[in-house]
């Protein structure tokens, strides 16, 4: 089977033509037209398979413009050649009486047809050359332009995570390693460097060794940091990386104070409550964000097979002391979530956070409505 798509995948690009260009698709445009024209009908497609195949040129392309002798144009198309051949064999206009049939005969108009399909079909293929050209060199522009702005974006976000890389360069060697993973690997990278605008003043609660916020600040998108964690140690890290741009300090989860702050992180810390320890963090999140929004990352509890492996991987964490956090999970579906935060005044966008990881994580973005409090 992945001989035979092999083999289709070849076929298909020979037949599409190679190394195409706005000039190599201006070529195959104006010489389907001209084939097109000729008077020869059920040879149309032999002919762009003798002229395509051994130039290189888009098969496919250029019988579709020979179809411009289809029934519906082919009358008013040979009326034009006939008439063309005829000015130019014989300086007169070709009149379809029966007088002039009988003196021309049937061969008469023929040769009339295809000796004026010759101009016919060269002024088509010249006019379709051209329209073909420009229509292909703007696309051409597009793609580009297109290309060259998501590269620099793909710059711009790895030069970011480098930065934030190398500020734990003093740290201990399994920090190192599991931030840089995480920046590499964690989905959550790029979905916080798509969300549109600035991220204002930053609070990442339970922000472990920061890494997150501070990919943040070296993209440009935050003017002030805060973090907080109830993991000295992990605490400790993030200070040292973050120097003078952050300040991070030893919290638990519900000692969420009062700052008021444009955007809250809450990137995979619900779950450590239980559930009404979960609302009163919410709720207290909201008064935190008076303007701004709260971005969540949690598993969805309603996501059943790819839950139990979220869980599992989760129970893993807890028994080696990877993360220690509380001592139970507690697990909802992200409607759940949803419903209160709307409930408060916001609007809410769930994005898949899972992509290339079996989990069944999903991003929560809480933006506040217009005249909401």
């Amino acid at each position: 089977m992945r001989a035979l798509r092999r083999n289709w995948a070849r076929i298909w690009r020979r037949l599409r033509g190679e190394r195409q260009s706005p000039a190599r698709v201006a070529l195959a445009v104006g010489l389907g037209l001209f084939i097109g024209s000729l008077p020869v009908y059920g040879l149309h497609f032999v002919l762009c398979v003798l002229v395509c195949l051994p130039l290189g040129l888009d098969l496919l392309l250029a019988y579709l413009v020979a179809n411009i002798s289809n029934p519906l144009v082919a009358p008013f198309l040979i009326t034009l050649e006939v008439e063309i051949g005829s000015l130019v064999s014989t300086g007169r206009h070709a009149g379809f009486s029966l007088e002039r049939a009988r003196q021309t005969g049937i061969l008469g108009f023929a040769f009339q047809a295809a000796f004026g399909s010759i101009f016919v079909g060269a002024g088509l293929g010249a006019l379709g050359s051209a329209i073909a050209y420009l229509i292909a060199r703007k696309r051409r522009a597009s793609a580009a332009a297109t290309a060259t702005s998501e590269s620099d974006a793909e710059d711009e976000i790895d030069a970011a995570m480098q930065r934030t890389i190398q500020r734990y360069r003093t740290a201990a060697t399994g920090d190192r390693i599991y931030v840089a993973m995480k920046l590499h690997t964690d989905p959550l990278t790029r979905l916080l460097s798509e969300l549109s605008g600035s991220f204002g003043r930053v609070l990442d609660a339970a922000a472990g060794r920061g890494q997150f916020g501070l990919f943040l600040w070296e993209l440009g998108r935050c003017r002030e940091l805060f973090g907080f964690d109830s993991d000295a140690r992990k605490v400790a890290v993030a200070e040292r990386a973050a120097a003078a741009d952050g300040q991070f300090e030893t919290l638990d989860l519900l000692e969420l104070g009062e700052r008021e702050v444009d955007t809250l992180l809450l990137i995979d810390v619900l779950h450590y409550l239980t559930l009404p320890e979960q609302d009163e963090l919410l709720r207290r999140a909201c008064r935190c964000v008076p303007q701004g929004r709260i971005v969540i990352r949690e598993l969805d509890a309603g996501n059943a097979a790819r839950s139990l492996v979220t869980r599992g991987f989760e129970w893993i964490a807890k028994v080696i002391g990877y993360n220690r956090g509380r001592a139970g999970r507690h697990y909802r579906p992200a409607r759940e979530i949803v419903a209160q935060l709307s409930g408060a005044g916001f609007s809410c966008e769930v994005l898949g956070a899972s992509e290339g990881t079996p989990f069944a994580n999903v991003l929560i973005v809480a933006g506040r409505n217009a005249g909401a409090s």
